[in-house]
């Protein structure tokens, strides 16, 4: 809500704009007032035709775009070492109806780019064990002059350290047959089951092509069908802003009576070659960003300082359509049917995070976060440390988190990890409980 780099490039705009142009070139006094400025546009079309790519067309069609300012007022006092400034803003102000952006590109497949890397990222560290233990069956022939029969041969005379990476991750074990084979296996709490053996030839000293990944590294470009939509993109301000300004800094105090982001109905679909199972999908009906009574001041050299403001962050039913080709990925299917998900189609009905600074010591805090899968509201008080020097420190105190399991999945896991970590998290009926003190960078959470 706050953000420091965002809130003082717009104070140097505004100041710059109206304030300096002033102090540096009249000797004397200027109010000025604009009651209605902008830019307006309708029915919007463009259509683009690269010609390094024949095959691709791209579209734009917008059927409103307003930017501009309903008021602005200057007033301003000026002597021989300073100016003082008072400008009331409303604005800038932003609305676009209705724009739809729509591609057809000859592209490489994305999803099939995505799958080779998380082989290669699955494969990593079975081949650099693989890889190791090549060298070390070079080195243990050349000390006695025959070749190790298990990889414990290896073990047992210092060749390979189990303590240290990557014998240390024990989802994978080594198996050999030799002058034939190195293998790799995945072992039973290996988080991917269904990952293959890996298989290293040690007389051609290569390891031998999978298949799958033959298949996949000769997939060719495909024709990639791109729509995204959206309903109305909206935002609304309304400020004051003092300022003092003299040759060594700039000094000033802003009041954001209001401020508003608002996206209603936003849709990306990604399609390739009509292959709807592969389809992606990014569905969004709603977000707003918001920002009432706002008071800070400061100068432009330094962080600023918030006395007030109320700040508001809300998504409401988010959707993401994962591609089939992607979904049925090991990890990525494992995690889908932890959280209960069966058709690759996340929801997130409700992101909503607001933040109340009653004063620029104290504030209150509150998240909610409901999915199909779990429900988590946390509640609770903050304090804030500020010197105007430094980015302001942050303190929780008596929060308290709500977590509400609902996959069966995530419950499961729950129980394993206390299982495994000897510990038992508090509880009140099926709902976690967790107590949440100190800086938000060194939490205390009282609960695990």
């Amino acid at each position: 809500m706050f953000n420091h780099v965002f809130y003082k490039n717009i104070l140097k705009f505004y100041i710059t704009f109206f304030s300096i142009f002033l102090f540096g070139k009249i000797n004397g006094d200027i109010d000025g007032k604009i009651t209605n400025s902008g830019l307006f546009f309708k029915n919007l079309q463009f259509n683009y035709y690269p010609k390094t790519h024949i095959n691709d067309i791209q579209t734009l069609d917008i059927e409103e775009f307003r930017f501009g300012f309903s008021n602005i007022q200057i007033e301003n006092k000026h002597d021989s070492t300073m100016l003082f400034s008072k400008i009331d803003i409303t604005g800038p102000e932003l609305l676009i109806k209705n724009l739809t952006y729509q591609a057809n590109l000859f592209r490489s497949d994305w999803i099939t780019n995505e799958k080779l890397k998380r082989i290669n990222n699955r494969e990593s560290i079975p081949k650099i064990g693989i890889e190791k233990i090549n060298q070390a069956i070079d080195l243990f022939f050349t000390d006695k002059n025959n070749y190790p029969i298990k990889t414990n041969d290896l073990i047992i005379n210092h060749y390979i350290d189990l303590s240290k990476p990557p014998f240390n991750n024990n989802s994978w074990t080594y198996t050999l047959d030799l002058p034939n084979t190195i293998t790799a296996k995945p072992t039973h709490i290996n988080p991917i089951p269904k990952t293959k053996s890996i298989i290293f030839d040690y007389q051609s000293q290569t390891f031998k092509l999978d298949p799958t990944m033959d298949s996949l590294n000769n997939i060719p470009f495909l024709h990639w069908d791109y729509i995204f939509k959206l309903q109305s993109m909206s935002l609304q301000n309304s400020s004051s802003i003092d300022l003092k300004i003299d040759s060594n800094k700039t000094d000033f105090s802003l009041v954001m009576e209001k401020g508003q982001f608002r996206i209603h109905n936003a849709n990306f679909k990604a399609n390739p070659n009509n292959q709807l199972n592969n389809s992606s999908l990014i569905s969004l009906p709603e977000l707003l960003i918001e920002g009432n009574k706002i008071i800070l001041d400061g100068n432009l050299d330094s962080v600023f300082i918030i006395h007030k403001g109320e700040g508001d962050f809300k998504i409401k039913n988010f959707e993401l359509k994962i591609p089939d080709g992607l979904g049925k990925e090991p990890e990525i299917e494992d995690l889908l049917t932890q959280i209960g998900v069966w058709n690759n189609s996340i929801m997130v009905r409700l992101v909503e995070l607001r933040i109340n600074i009653i004063n620029q010591f104290t504030g209150n805090i509150s998240l909610k976060i409901y999915t199909p899968f779990i429900k988590v509201s946390i509640i609770g008080n903050i304090s804030i440390r500020q010197d105007g020097t430094n980015i302001p420190k942050i303190i929780f105190h008596n929060t308290e988190a709500l977590i509400h399991p609902v996959a069966l999945g995530i419950k499961n896991w729950i129980k394993k990890w206390e299982k495994d970590k000897g510990k038992s998290i508090h509880r009140n009926g099926s709902a976690i409980i967790l107590k949440i003190n100190g800086p938000i960078n060194n939490l205390n959470i009282q609960g695990l």
